[in-house]
């Protein structure tokens, strides 16, 4: 997941979303015989446009670490039930 500039227009967000459609992946094997690394084309790959609401770092880690805490007591409330 990749963040685009705020503001990039949407003709270049097409632009880009169309290059990026046309990359595949790069597959490696281990060849055990010669020690050494095979290449070969892999699976294209998904491009995928949407806007996300995006918190500073420490909002976000602040968040998940309260989030997680009342996740854990009350599973353990429900385990000591």
């Amino acid at each position: 997941m990749f963040a685009l500039p705020e503001g990039m227009a949407s003709k270049d967000v097409q632009s880009l979303a169309g290059f990026l459609c046309t990359l595949c992946t790069v597959r490696n094997d281990y060849n055990y015989d010669t020690s050494t690394y095979m290449y070969s084309l892999g699976e294209g790959v998904q491009v995928q446009v949407a806007d996300r609401e995006m918190l500073s770092k420490e909002e976000a880690q602040t968040i998940e670490s309260e989030s997680r805490a009342r996740y854990k007591a009350k599973r353990e409330a429900e385990q000591e039930s």
